[in-house]
């Protein structure tokens, strides 16, 4: 006898067919930001997935996925990627990176949830003070100390959008560099992750297809997110962006507050 669909998809995915539908939706929602914007692709994700997933393999399975979503962003943007600031963001935050990734197993789920919340409301108030332009420039050494928190959070957490932001756009880079450094960056943080993640038990090969279904979304987001970005006011998507961002981040709170 054939086995019904909805097992199939479960036994596939370890997702039922309807959630795994909404988290394409919203999976495929950040990379279109992040193709756009250079940040915000699992930000979404990550807190969606942990509704399924224990928040340890929320964040690690996002590993995959974004090493695929960032590798197209980086062919997109090669010719703008600044060396330097690459290598100095990268120095501190690839061993960063991979210290708290194998920790990301054994800490309490509450405190992933509290963090990878913490993360997205930042990423809102980030992107909401900061000035187009700023006065002060973050030199050599500060961008090389910033690598190694922006690569500690991103072990634990699964994403370091607001800090990267932070040090990169603060590092005076211009738009472009800005969208693809972060790109080749956010490359080298998931190879450093993903066989920290697979060494513990994080992200174990039943995760594997879901893995690649979302990263082939986000293949797809790279090459058609900025044409559709174009027709929606910036303005108004940013403030929809924001909402979702917010609503996810007091739904992981709440489950970090009532969580057994």
């Amino acid at each position: 006898m054939a086995q019904p669909f909805a097992d199939q998809v479960v036994a596939l995915f370890g997702l039922s067919p309807a959630f795994l539908l909404l988290t394409a939706v919203v999976g495929f929602f950040g990379f279109v930001v992040s193709a756009t914007f250079g940040i915000g692709g699992v930000v979404l994700l990550i807190p969606l997935l942990s509704m399924a997933l224990p928040p340890a393999q929320a964040v690690a399975v996002s590993a995959p996925v974004m090493l695929v979503n960032n590798l197209g962003k980086s062919w997109v943007f090669r010719r703008t990627v600044n060396v330097k600031a690459t290598a100095l963001v990268s120095a501190l935050a690839l061993p960063a990176a991979y210290i708290t990734a194998r920790l990301a197993s054994t800490v309490d789920d509450r405190l992933i949830l509290v963090a990878v919340a913490t993360l997205v409301l930042v990423s809102v108030v980030v992107d909401r003070l900061r000035a187009p332009s700023t006065s002060q420039r973050m030199g050599d050494v500060a961008l090389l100390l910033w690598g190694g928190l922006t690569g500690a959070i991103s072990g634990m957490c699964g994403a370091a959008g607001p800090p990267t932001a932070i040090g990169l756009r603060s590092y005076g880079l211009s738009k472009e560099a800005f969208v693809g450094t972060v790109a080749v960056f956010a490359v080298l943080l998931q190879v450093a992750k993903i066989p920290a993640y697979a060494s513990t038990g994080a992200l174990p090969a039943s995760l594997l297809p879901l893995a690649a279904l979302l990263g082939a979304l986000g293949l797809i987001a790279v090459a058609v997110g900025p044409r559709l970005l174009r027709r929606v006011p910036e303005q108004n998507f940013r403030a929809v962006v924001d909402a979702l961002l917010v609503v996810s981040a007091v739904w992981l709170l709440g489950e970090a507050l009532f969580m057994r």
